[in-house]
């Protein structure tokens, strides 16, 4: 007997109808997810939260690496900066600023009625999740650093997102008036995807670069600023220029003092008797190893530059070469002081230094006759002649018929070496001024 097989009826049951409600359920949320979409939400899906339904409905088959659209081109973006802390590092040419970035672009796709989604106006995202400009440091070190931060995106298509920075930048530096110096550097901060950029005036100024907020660094203090936008062939950039000043009232206790005292010193050292050229020699080379030590200072401290050597270098610099001449110019005087001179001075000097020159140096103390003369050629001379010398010797340029003695002519070497010191102290006077002048700040 041949069976044949029973064709079964489709089951029946809440199994069908249950899923056609689910599949219109669906259908109907995402009909009233959809950005500007006017449908009244299903009283079935009222457990569903507005703020869910809303992300659904924007981020729906949304892409985060494609570049918005508004008004049918790609969007613009505003970029504004407001700084934080400014650092700068001498001795490699680069500038560190601390900063909180603010930028601002428009998704045309990216609306919706508040009324729809219980009057939410205004909803934060990760920035991974939406497509974000990738900005860059032109001129720095590394392109900077940003961190992640949140966007906000508004009804209305605007989005928002400010993360902050560390950017480092090279910087062309001028150290022609160090430690009283200003440096201005720039700041090329952009996207290469991007051709056009906004300045953003978002900030607490109204302006695109702001640092009011600034924290007071130890050594620089920002005393202007400035902002422009640069447009490149493929790609476009906000210029921000920073101009910062050195707090140097430290400087002044531990630069200009010392020079001060260097200069006294050197000048002092003119006005000791001519036979204690020891003591005068001690004297510049103390100052000597003084400035030396202070040119290594800067040495450390300073970045090598090759066109502009900051006036503060030049000053101590040229304060050794200045040591350096006054040594030898007091050897000279020593040698004039103190050696065995056999041969006398010409008239003509003899008559100056005893006369107006000798007045106006105030060589007039030293110029005495008789034995009060003899007695001051002692203290100036620690080599004084014997009298059997005085009539043994009889060098020429002497004058036989009024020979002095060798004391008096002594005495006349030390007063002219009194005299050399007395015109290198006015000379030398004269050229601190001018260097202290020329280097002055």
């Amino acid at each position: 007997m041949t069976t044949t097989p029973k064709i079964k009826a489709p089951v029946s049951g809440p199994g069908l109808p249950l899923l056609l409600q689910m599949l219109m359920g669906m259908l109907l949320m995402g009909l009233t997810s959809v950005p500007g979409a006017t449908a009244t939400p299903d009283p079935k899906n009222a457990n569903v939260k507005a703020l869910d339904r809303l992300h659904a409905g924007l981020f729906t088959n949304y892409d985060s690496d494609v570049q918005p659209v508004f008004q049918g081109a790609p969007t613009n973006v505003s970029l504004g900066m407001v700084v934080t802390y400014v650092d700068i590092d001498e001795l490699n040419g680069k500038m560190t600023t601390h900063c909180w970035l603010n930028l601002r672009w428009r998704d045309e796709e990216r609306v919706w009625q508040p009324s729809q989604y219980d009057n939410i106006t205004e909803i934060t995202l990760k920035s991974s999740e939406v497509w974000t400009p990738q900005i860059t440091l032109f001129n720095g070190d590394e392109g900077g650093l940003m961190a992640e931060t949140q966007v906000t995106l508004s009804h209305d298509g605007h989005l928002r997102w400010m993360p902050p920075a560390v950017y480092t930048a090279y910087c062309e530096l001028n150290m022609l008036n160090w430690p009283h110096d200003k440096q201005s550097c720039k700041l090329k901060i952009g996207s290469w995807g991007l051709k056009v950029v906004l300045p953003e005036n978002g900030t607490a100024r109204g302006e695109s670069l702001d640092h009011d907020d600034l924290i007071q660094s130890p050594e620089w203090e920002i005393v202007d600023s400035g902002a422009q936008f640069v447009s490149q062939d493929y790609y476009g950039y906000m210029e921000y220029t920073l101009t910062a000043q050195r707090r140097s009232s430290m400087y002044t206790a531990v630069i200009y003092t010392p020079a001060s005292c260097i200069v006294i010193l050197a000048l002092s050292a003119f006005w000791l008797p001519p036979h204690m050229g020891g003591e005068k020699i001690m004297i510049n080379g103390l100052l000597i190893i003084v400035i030396a030590a202070f040119l290594m200072y800067f040495a450390q401290l300073l970045p090598v530059l090759s066109n502009n050597t900051p006036l503060v270098v030049i000053f101590y610099s040229t304060s050794l070469l200045y040591l350096s001449v006054s040594t030898i110019i007091e050897v000279l005087v020593l040698y004039m002081a103190t050696g065995k001179h056999k041969r006398r001075l010409p008239e003509a000097l003899r008559k100056l230094l005893h006369g107006h020159l000798g007045t106006w140096l105030l060589l007039s103390l030293f110029s005495t006759t008789g034995e009060s003369q003899a007695e001051k050629t002692k203290e100036m001379d620690e080599h004084p002649y014997e009298e059997a010398d005085e009539e043994e010797s009889s060098p020429l340029g002497i004058n036989h018929t009024e020979v002095p003695g060798a004391k008096a002519n002594q005495f006349d070497w030390a007063l002219l070496a009194t005299a050399v010191d007395r015109i290198s102290f006015v000379a030398f006077s004269l050229a601190f001024l001018i260097l202290a002048i020329r280097c002055s700040v």
